[in-house]
């Protein structure tokens, strides 16, 4: 009896020092999101796209995407952010404060930080959406960044640029630059929210070089990571580490008013 005694209290013992062994997870923690269903719809590349040595914009196809994820129904607000800030695994931003504004002045970097803490502490997938990710769940807020200059011989480059700026500064407003509280700029027909406000938002994709031969068909590629895609009134292409694209860092075109992030939660 003594025995049988002895062996169950060893192996309630065990039992305990297994359960706090396991993750504790924080659930809570995990921000609204919504859900997504199948459908197909016309995605155009980032990039820059050569054809015979004459930039041309990328070419424009009907695609069909099956999303084994959600998405953040709102930007990761300072709220949010500053927790990871005072668990030490991210860094301070001017920014920073408990308000239900959107996280702003962010990097690439500092969104990563964001994603692999907040999947640490919830037991979760999260990350940062690619650029074709957000094309999909953005719908009508997603803005094609065609240039549309059909007769363009390549011998003034100076063209596009100019073309390239003045449909940036059409996408600006009259409103006021400063984030607002959340869902401000309303919700898409998914019912995500601020899709294409005045806050940028990071994508994980890499900047790309794309050669294209006289037919259309891609023969060269080449993808610079230290140079990430964000989406927002328009697309743009910005160094991975700049937190104010106002201040440089934006490869060519109107910066962003704001660089902030929302993530995407991975469907096991």
């Amino acid at each position: 009896m003594r025995k049988t005694t002895l062996i169950g209290a060893s192996l309630a013992r065990l039992i305990a020092a297994a359960t706090l062994l396991q993750p504790q997870y924080d659930t809570e923690l995990a921000p609204e999101t919504v859900k997504l269903v199948p459908r197909d719809f016309d995605f155009r590349p980032a990039g820059d796209y050569w054809r015979e040595k004459r930039a041309v914009d990328a070419p424009s196809r009907r695609e069909r995407l099956a999303p084994r994820f959600e998405v953040m129904k709102y930007q990761v607000s300072q709220a949010e952010y500053v927790r990871c800030v005072a668990d030490g695994d991210c860094l301070p931003l001017d920014s920073n404060s408990s308000t239900d504004l959107p996280q702003t002045g962010a990097s690439l970097l500092d969104a990563q930080r964001y994603a692999a803490w907040l999947s640490r502490r919830t037991g979760q997938d999260w990350r940062l959406p690619t650029d074709r990710e957000w094309a999909f769940f953005a719908g009508s807020r997603w803005v094609d960044d065609a240039l549309r200059i059909e007769d363009d011989d390549g011998s003034n480059p100076a063209r596009r640029w100019l073309a390239r700026y003045r449909l940036e500064a059409e996408s600006r407003t009259r409103a006021s630059a400063q984030p607002q509280v959340r869902g401000s700029h309303g919700l898409n027909e998914f019912g995500v929210a601020d899709l294409g406000g005045n806050v940028w938002e990071w994508t994980q994709s890499c900047h790309q070089r794309v050669n294209l031969d006289a037919q259309g068909i891609q023969t060269e590629r080449a993808e610079y990571c230290s140079i990430r895609i964000a989406e927002g009134r328009h697309r743009t292409a910005i160094n991975d580490f700049v937190r104010d694209a106002r201040g440089g860092g934006c490869s060519a075109g109107q910066p962003p008013d704001n660089l902030g992030f929302r993530l995407v939660r991975d469907i096991p």
